[in-house]
């Protein structure tokens, strides 16, 4: 629900006393726009973004100081103000750096409280596509998992899932009440997981990390939760912001455990992907494993590739499936013409497929892909004719945790799709939509 947070703001700040100060706020604009400027220019985070994408945030913001900052919310303001952080979320920018214009807002207005509060609430809906991403790419970690085959790690991951995101959505939605029910470390799903099945089913190593992680994942979360409850003004919103980061890498970190142990401990599963003959997902851990290992012993660039082919659900919908099956055996042929023999190409996922390219850095990984598309672009499928591919790519930098760089060239992907298609993203990107 986008509109709880309005309701909460309406409560706190009615129209009235808005509009009882409002013009002399107006006065303040020009001071306001011209310290904007200032601190813009000097902050250090913002130096590495290219000049280009500089331009266009500082246009954007000086933008929503003159023409959004001094206005009254209603249901039509916070759809404008949602649709204009899913823009800022397509062109590739972190939410990091959207805190970071905050800051740099809230600090050019620091002389008055009511306008921080506003700030505050308007950013709490900016950086609503953001946590809805994250909302959606963690499920997919565990989304082809092995629950009939080792099913109570996959029901610890799910436990865990399903608490984080009742915990984001009531914190999305302001909803108070259900934020003061979550119940203490101790008697949380996932700690009655750990003490009954977790003891038994995990060796002590592993068991020591999973029951850490999931402590230091608690211990955070009830931070957050105290500062809410405390005081949930504009300053503390954007705090709580910050601190989502470090719960999403624990998170991660977290699933990632679960899912090598659930790899560890299954034998039965085939390697490979019956249709396609590429390595499945299942084997995804084991070989990132292997060779993130070996990339920090020998000091070289590991990066890698989603795809996922444009309008695939079109083709099995009019088609049928057989001819969808035979569309991705011809892409997999175009793959495995372009990549070398140590690259790994895998299935990742209906018609998702991921290649892991060792000794390859970000400028190769996209010479890569871009051969790709372009091929696919150019090759004549059975039945359906043309088909078109769209790409994130990302260079592996978190060596302790892989995951997190899948996901990044997962938001790449996403960000490919949404803006056109048949196209390949990756950081520094500037994109535009074709429609």
């Amino acid at each position: 629900m986008l509109y709880k947070p309005l309701e909460n703001f309406k409560k706190n700040i009615s129209k009235e006393e808005w509009e009882s100060i409002i013009e002399d706020l107006k006065n303040s604009i020009e001071k306001i726009l011209s310290e904007f400027d200032s601190f813009f220019e000097k902050n250090i985070a913002l130096s590495i973004l290219s000049k280009k994408d500089k331009t266009y945030l500082k246009r954007s913001f000086k933008g929503y100081i003159r023409k959004y900052l001094l206005r009254y919310p209603d249901e039509k303001y916070v759809k404008l103000v949602y649709k204009a952080g899913e823009r800022l979320f397509l062109r590739g920018f972190s939410e990091e750096i959207i805190l970071e214009i905050y800051k740099i807002i809230s600090k050019s207005i620091d002389h008055n409280q009511l306008l921080k509060e506003k700030l505050g609430f308007d950013f709490s809906i900016l950086l609503r596509p953001f946590l809805n991403f994250s909302l959606e790419e963690e499920t997919k970690i565990i989304r082809e998992s092995t629950v009939e085959v080792v099913f109570s790690l996959q029901e610890a991951a799910q436990i865990h899932i399903k608490s984080k995101h009742k915990f984001l959505r009531a914190l999305m939605d302001e909803d108070f009440e259900t934020l003061k029910k979550i119940p203490d470390y101790e008697y949380c799903e996932f700690s009655k997981w750990l003490r009954t099945k977790g003891i038994e089913l995990l060796e002590n190593s592993y068991y020591s990390d999973v029951e850490n992680l999931h402590k230091l994942f608690y211990q955070k979360l009830k931070k957050i939760v105290d500062i809410i409850l405390k005081d949930f003004n504009s300053e503390s919103k954007i705090t709580v912001y910050m601190l989502l980061k470090d719960l999403d890498n624990i998170s991660l970190k977290l699933l990632f455990i679960l899912n090598k142990i659930s790899l560890e401990n299954i034998s039965s599963i085939a390697l490979k992907d019956p249709l396609t003959g590429l390595l499945n997902r299942y084997t995804l851990d084991i070989i990132l494993t292997k060779e993130i290992s070996k990339a920090k012993r020998y000091d070289y660039k590991i990066s890698l590739i989603i795809m996922d082919l444009d309008n695939f659900k079109k083709v099995n919908d009019t088609y049928g499936h057989l001819v969808g099956d035979e569309v991705l055996i011809h892409f997999v042929k175009v793959v495995k013409s372009v990549v070398r023999n140590s690259d790994y190409p895998f299935r990742y996922g209906g018609e998702e497929f991921l290649i892991l390219l060792p000794h390859t850095d970000l400028e190769g990984a996209k010479v890569v892909a871009e051969r790709i598309r372009e091929k696919v672009e150019k090759h004549k499928f059975p039945m359906v004719g043309k088909m078109t591919v769209s790409c994130g790519i990302a260079e592996v930098k978190n060596f302790d945790n892989p995951y997190l760089d899948i996901e990044k060239a997962d938001k790449y992907l996403y960000i490919a799709k949404k803006t056109g298609k048949n196209k390949c993203v990756y950081e520094d990107t500037t994109v535009a939509s074709k429609s």
